[in-house]
């Protein structure tokens, strides 16, 4: 998949665990983490996370990044959710996210989850996603911020 340079500044803090206990709300809802987010230019959201195998997402998280979405494409921005997975069984090696497979995506548009049609990794999704936002956009401009939701699906 070529040569891409790390993001990781300290891959020894990124290897210490953040524990949530003591964080509890109404004594069963607690504070999940998000293996990647991207915000782009004000006006996409690109939320991912990464599982191992057939991991299952915990309802609580895919209820809160489905939100998330749901939230930003309120306000009018573009975005979206992937659930990943990878293959790499030695925990001490790093999984490059960009080559994870997506599982299923989340489009706030769509306001559902579903399997992508083809296999697809993460950066090809970015890549699709971001095609795509930029043509609701350019639609946007054309027809001065009145798009209908017709024409964005």
């Amino acid at each position: 998949m070529g040569n891409i340079e790390s993001r990781i500044n300290n891959p020894r803090r990124m290897k210490q665990l953040i524990d949530f206990k003591g964080l509890a709300i109404d004594g069963n809802i607690y504070p999940t983490d998000i293996d990647g987010l991207i915000e782009y230019k004000d006006s996409e959201y690109i939320i991912f996370e990464v599982k191992y195998g057939d991991a299952e997402v915990p309802l609580g998280q895919k209820l809160a990044l489905q939100r998330m979405v749901d939230d930003f494409t309120k306000v009018g921005k573009q975005a979206v959710a992937f659930i990943c997975e990878h293959t790499v069984r030695n925990a001490n090696k790093p999984v490059v996210a960009a080559w994870c497979k997506v599982r299923e995506i989340y489009y706030g548009r769509e306001k559902e989850w579903r399997v992508p049609d083809n296999e697809i990794t993460v950066r090809d999704a970015v890549n699709s996603f971001q095609r795509f936002s930029k043509l609701v956009r350019n639609l946007h401009q054309l027809d001065g911020n009145h798009i209908t939701e017709e024409v964005a699906h």
